[in-house]
Order: C-alpha cells, then structure tokens, then sequence
C-alpha cells in the first residue's frame, strides 16, 4: 500500500515537471542595421498576429515550447523578415532592413512649365540629400521607404518653396508650382486727381514692357537689388524718365505723371488769303472767342490730345476739322470758303414785262428757266465776275454782268429782253392792215349803195 503512494507521487511529480517544461517566454527584439531598435514593428507566429513591439523595440510571447515555429516581423519602410525559432529559445534579436522607394519631385513656373536649375533638398529623419531639376524639371530621390521627409525649392528670381510628404511604397511624385519672387509692379496715376492712368507706356533699360491696365497698374518680373532706366509715356502727360534702384524687398513703384499743357493759336483767313476778323472759334462745341484784327485766337492751355476744331462767320461756308495737340502743335492755319450768295434774277421786255421759260445761264452755265413771273433764283459764288444771260426764242438774247458781293446779302438783276420783229415792221405790218381793213370797208359800202340802186328803178 505504501510502494503504491510513493508510485502515485513519483508520476504526479513528473507531471508537474513536465507542464513547467511545456512553457516557454520568448524575448523578441526587433532592430534596424545600425542596431536601433524599432517601435511598432508587427509580429508574427505562424500569420497570427501576437502584437507589436514597444518604443524599445521590444516584445515578449510565451507558447507550450512543444515545437518550433515561425516567426515574421513586418514595419513600415522595411522589408519583412521571417525566421525559425527553435521551441526552447526565449531570446531572438531581428534585423529588419530598410526597403528604398523613388521620391520623383516635379517643379514648374507660374505657368505650369517644367523649370529647370531649380534646387530640390529632401531632408528626412535619418538622411539629406540634394538635386538640381533638369530640362524637364524633375530631381528624382532614392529614399528609405515608410519616412517622412521635408522637401526645400530654391530658384533663381523665384520665392522659396517647401513642403512635406510621407514616401510609402515604391515610387511617389509631388508637384510644386514656384511664384516669382522678382515680381514688380508699376502703379502709375495723375499728379492732379491722383486717379490711375490707363494706358501708360513703360520702357525699361530702354525695351518697352508693356503699359498700364485700367487701374494704373502694370506688373513685371524685375530682378531686385539692380538699378534701372525706367521712362512713363503717355498722351497728354510729360514723359517720366529716372535711373532707379529696386531694393531688394521693394514690390511697387508708384509714379505720378503731371498733364502737359500748350498754348496753340489758330489764324483764319479767306479764299484771297487775307485775315478773317471777329469769326467765331469753337473748341468741342464750346465758343472760346473770336479772331483779333490779325485773323488770330489763342485755344487757351489744352493737354495733348484730339479736340474737334470749328469756325463760323457770316458770309463764309462753316469750318470743322479735328486738331492733334501736341509738341510740334503751335499754330493752326483755316481757309475758309466764302457761302454762296443767293440771286435773284428777272427776265422782262423793254415795257417791263415779264418774259417766262426764258433760260438762264451763270458763266456759259444753264442755270434754269424763269417761271411764271419771269424769275429764278440762282447761287453764285461771292467774290466772283459772272456774265448772266437770258435767251428765249423769239427775243434777242440779253446779258448783264455782276459781281457777286462777299457780305452774303441777297443780290438782284433784270436781264432785258428784246423781240426779234424790229419795230418798223411792226409799224408797216398794222399799216398794211389799216389799208386792208379800209378797202373793204370801201367794197362793203359800194355793195350796199349798189343794192339801194337797183330797188329804186325796180319802183
């Protein structure tokens, strides 16, 4: 009875020893190729997940120690690793190596076009590295894979760039617009109003840029820290012209242009080329003054520009003309053309009257036919001879001459008709008539008396 005790505790003893055998803690450490240990890593046994390491890089699993098994550890930016731990083992040190991934950096201008000579620095938490863009404005980076790493972008005449990206698989691309860093702008406006000038020409170093929007303002990519010959153009205004230094953190350079005033006169005279006194001299529709016995008038003090240019005396055709202003612009010259005069012509006989349809002519020119009151009104050139002549058929024709009047009053003539029957034939024709109309009177009364003859012997 006792021998049985003692065998039942002997194999209870063995039992005990061999459940504390089966137990087994593995120490699993997990570092890089410099011997840094890894946070985070993901641990596996057999593709079970058991966890992850600590910030030390460190993890701990306890299994049966019945057999041996696999074990894979897996990290961001590394590549995995699978190894075989023996069933006793309780300490294994895995070294994950980093993967490499192709960070491709693309940098273009303002206007979206690869810029090349830009320089491109990645820095990242373990390693820097620096490239200059080519042609096609690409720097290409080999980097550890799973980082995060601070892209910096230096160009010339351009403002520095940066950015951050996190490289994860095998190849990643960012893209990067650069803004000028030499912009500048010219604001341009009036000295008087202090209001922006449109259209204002800008030449540097002796190139013309461009000119000015509606807001006076005109950008322009200029390399700071230089001096320039900067000129502002623009009608009516003095042109402004300096040498100038840009300093380097100067973005505008405001210019204020004073208006450019003339003093111009205008001289008149008429068709003979003799001055013209006391016309009217209108500018754009508004009377300044008349001209002066010498045919002159000053337009007052005009900008340069376009103004429209008009002239009024009686007797003499309107004038306008648009007039430019400018430099060479001091005196302007007006012929004016005498208006034509209105004539009134009469056509009559020697007794005054009327003669109508006769025709009219003004210079060997038919003018028109008389009416019915034996008139017509002609217009004739002031200052001029003409020779006017009247012709009907059945009268001689008749002719006076005039000078027309320069003073635009109405002017009268009666050109005089004469029959072509002359009077003497006039006077023989009614006396052939008389005789006519005496004889048979005569006749008549012989009859007659010859009549009462004959019934008195019939008695």
């Amino acid at each position: 009875m006792r021998a049985m005790r003692l065998l039942l505790s002997l194999i209870l003893l063995l039992a005990l020893a061999s459940t504390v055998q089966a137990v087994v803690t593995l120490n699993i450490y997990v570092e890089d190729s410099e011997g840094y240990r890894i946070p985070d890593a993901a641990v596996y046994v057999s593709e079970s997940y058991i966890g992850s390491t600590s910030s030390t890089g460190y993890i701990s699993y306890t299994h049966p120690g019945t057999e041996s098994f696999l074990l894979r550890v897996t990290k961001s930016g590394y590549d995995s690793r699978s190894v075989t731990v023996q069933r006793s083992e309780t300490s294994r040190t895995i070294t994950l190596t980093r993967s490499s991934a192709t960070l491709t950096v693309l940098v273009y201008d303002e206007n979206v076009a690869p810029l090349s000579n830009a320089i491109v620095r990645v820095v990242g938490p373990s390693s820097e590295k620096t490239e200059e863009t080519g042609s096609n404005g690409k720097a290409v980076f080999s980097l550890a894979d799973g980082e995060t790493y601070e892209i910096f972008i230096t160009a010339l005449d351009y403002r520095d760039a940066e950015t951050s990206i996190q490289v994860s698989g095998a190849s990643r691309e960012v893209s990067v617009v650069l803004e000028r860093g030499d912009r500048f702008a010219f604001r341009i406006t009036d000295e008087e109003t202090g209001n922006p000038i449109q259209g204002a020409e800008i030449t540097v170093d002796g190139i013309v840029r461009g000119t000015t929007r509606d807001d006076g303002i005109f950008s322009y990519n200029l390399r700071k820290g230089y001096e320039y010959q900067i000129e502002v153009k623009k009608p009516e205004y003095r042109p402004y012209s300096l040498r100038q230094y840009i300093t380097g953190d100067q973005q505008v350079l405001s210019i204020a242009l004073s208006k450019d005033y003339y003093s111009p006169f205008v001289s008149v005279f008429d068709p003979d080329k003799k001055v013209v006194e006391g016309a009217d001299v209108y500018l754009d529709g508004t009377l300044l003054r008349k001209t002066d016995g010498y045919g002159r008038a000053s337009l007052g003090s005009l900008t340069a520009g376009s103004y429209l240019l008009e002239i009024r005396k009686s007797g003499f055709e309107p004038y306008s003309r648009e007039i430019t202003i400018s430099d060479g612009s001091i005196d302007f010259a007006v012929d004016l053309s005498y208006s034509s005069v209105p004539v009134r012509v009469l056509v009559a006989d020697p007794s005054h009257s009327v003669i109508p349809g006769a025709t009219v002519s003004a210079g060997g020119v038919v003018k028109g036919t008389t009416d019915e009151s034996g008139l017509l009104f002609i217009n004739l050139q002031p200052g001029s001879e003409y020779v006017l002549s009247a012709a009907k058929d059945g009268y001689h024709e008749g002719s006076v001459t005039l000078v027309v009047p320069v003073d635009g009053q109405q002017e009268s003539v009666t050109i005089t008709l004469e029959s072509q029957i002359s009077p003497v034939l006039i006077g023989g024709i009614v006396l052939v008539l008389i005789i006519i109309a005496g004889g048979l009177y005569l006749v008549r009364m012989r009859m007659q008396k010859g009549k009462q003859i004959k019934k008195y012997k019939h008695w």
